[in-house]
């Protein structure tokens, strides 16, 4: 299972980097996943998804950006993909 997971706390902030169109908002939740991630005992899936419902929140009120929209669907897809993934690939 560690080979397949990735960080995704190294991805956001490459991200983050690279799409400096990004609005304040997405780049608050953004530090905030982070901050989170960095916290013991705090599950990273878990503040992936909290991440995905917040930009959901923020496409619902329009204030999405491209970029935004460019990483909420980035963070759908790999999470759709982990959960196929989880489904399918036996486990000990």
């Amino acid at each position: 299972m560690g080979i397949l997971k990735k960080n995704k706390k190294e991805e956001l902030l490459k991200f983050k980097e690279e799409h400096p169109n990004l609005n304040d908002n997405e780049k608050s939740l953004i530090l905030d996943t982070i901050n989170k991630i960095n916290e013991p005992k705090t599950s990273q899936d878990k503040e992936i998804l909290a991440i995905i419902h917040s930009l959901r929140k923020l496409s619902i009120y329009g204030q999405l950006s491209k970029d935004g929209r460019i990483l909420l669907k980035k963070l759908q897809r790999d999470q759709w993909l982990w959960g196929l993934l989880n489904s399918v690939v036996p486990h000990d």
